[in-house]
């Protein structure tokens, strides 16, 4: 079935029928929350992107909030 899920279509087809593609082991909602958490994975992502442009800019905007996070408190300890 991971093997399936690689194609687009397929990968498409499984979240319309209520059964989404597994994820690194994980199936039912745990698979479709390891979706959403990295969607980068997805095989659609391009079109995913398009469809969730927000979604996606807090995504990247949430990795550089933790980085400029961690050099103030490192600066602070220094």
């Amino acid at each position: 079935m991971s093997v399936l899920c690689q194609d687009e279509r397929v990968f498409d087809a499984m979240n319309m029928a209520g059964t989404p593609c597994p994820y690194l082991g994980a199936i039912g909602q745990d698979a479709t929350d390891q979706w959403n958490l990295n969607p980068e994975k997805r095989p659609d992502y391009e079109e995913w992107k398009k469809e969730h442009p927000l979604i996606e800019k807090e995504i990247t905007d949430g990795k550089g909030w933790a980085m400029g996070i961690g050099a103030l408190l490192l600066l602070l300890i220094l």
